[in-house]
């Protein structure tokens, strides 16, 4: 059963559900439970993004050789598609086209898996196989770490036999998230697994993991497809104009995954409920009122309006525009703002995203927004909200 391509250019993996419109690691930026996006990760895609399949049958070819890496740390901007292809790889392992796993001269295409109708394929498509583990934060991991005693377990799990023969694999995302006990238990399996055991860690922030964890894997660094690419495979999920699928790549920094999961959410009116408290706020508005409503998404603020100002940025240094902002209001806000006052803004949005990681008011997270933004923008503190 060779793997089919859609007009989108996608491959189609069969026996997999439809796709969620979920990646781990935007949960947060997004709102879905942990829970959620690891429903959607262990059901898997109907497709696979076309930037992500080099990289699938790189690794497949490396298997196939017996030269694949136990430990396989797959690196690339959030919203890429990491997850999916983590768990694509794994379920492509677990194949039984690998006739037993192992790697060394299997003869099967590496464009054939996963095949999508074995045994394994149907169990990992339901979340039951009996080999793989998928590991990532849950409810006993404090600030959404991923913590000591999940990861023993999961060491546990690795170190019996495997109940199917041939290939165990395990998948961590986003690894970033392992706490430094966590990620020192781990250590020794990742220098030295048991027999057929593979690891695959995802992450957007590989600097975020301890040096001695990244020593001991073999990075892959993914590239982010083109913008023309992203838009084509976005245009299969979302019946919208050109201008706004390629206004919601603008708005998430060209990454698909991101800009799939923000239309699912409305994404576009909110950019347009921002766009008109510029207006107000610029014309002597009340940044406490509002931020009134964010306050459940202090998260979607802080992306949002960190492409703004990227946009104002690229507005007074002279680059091409990408058509994100109203041009009147783009003209209105660089040339009323003076580049450092942006350059500061930009980099207390930044500061505020990595704060809100932690688990923080949405509402006094957004009001600290909107207050420095006033502040660096047109020099305004908050009114008094008493």
């Amino acid at each position: 059963m060779a793997s089919k391509r859609q007009n989108t250019g996608a491959v189609k993996t069969k026996g997999a559900k439809s796709q969620q419109p979920l990646e781990q690691g935007d949960k947060q930026q997004q709102g879905a439970s942990e829970d959620d996006v690891h429903q959607a990760l262990i059901q898997g895609s109907s497709d696979l993004a076309p930037w992500l399949v080099p990289e699938l049958e790189r690794s497949l070819g490396l298997f196939d050789a017996g030269r694949l890496h136990h430990a396989l740390l797959l690196s690339g901007r959030t919203g890429l598609g990491k997850s999916f292809l983590a768990m694509a790889l794994a379920r492509a392992l677990l194949c039984d086209l690998n006739q037993g796993g192992g790697g060394g001269g299997s003869p099967t295409s590496a464009a054939q898996r996963p095949c999508g109708e074995c045994k394994s394929c149907r169990l990992t498509a339901a979340g039951n196989h009996p080999d793989m583990r998928l590991l990532g934060p849950n409810k006993a991991g404090e600030r959404g770490e991923i913590v000591v005693d999940t990861v023993r377990g999961l060491i546990e799990f690795l170190h019996l036999s495997a109940q199917l023969g041939g290939t165990k694999v395990a998948v961590i995302v986003p690894c970033d998230r392992l706490n430094r006990s966590a990620a020192n238990s781990l250590l020794k399996t990742l220098e030295e697994p048991p027999e057929g055991v593979f690891l695959i860690l995802a992450t957007g922030r590989p600097g975020r993991l301890p040096a001695t964890v990244r020593s001991r894997c073999t990075i892959h660094q993914l590239p982010s497809p083109r913008l023309d690419e992203a838009q084509l495979w976005l245009s299969g999920h979302h019946n919208l104009s050109s201008e706004k699928l390629r206004q919601a790549l603008v708005l998430c920094g060209g990454m698909p995954f991101s800009a799939h999961n923000m239309l699912h959410q409305h994404g576009l009116d909110r950019l347009e409920a921002l766009l008109q408290q510029l207006h107000r706020l610029s014309a002597g508005g009340d940044p406490i009122k509002e931020a009134q409503m964010w306050q459940d998404n202090p998260h979607v603020l802080a992306e949002m309006l960190t492409a703004v100002i990227a946009e104002l940025l690229r507005r007074k240094h002279g680059g091409s525009m990408l058509g994100m902002l109203p041009a009147a209001l783009s003209e209105r806000l660089a040339d009323a703002t003076p580049l450092d006052s942006l350059h500061q803004v930009f980099e207390q949005i930044t500061a505020h995203r990595r704060h809100l990681e932690q688990p923080l008011q949405g509402r006094l997270a957004a009001e600290a927004i909107f207050i420095d933004l006033s502040t660096a923008l047109w020099g305004r503190a908050a009114r008094s909200s008493l």
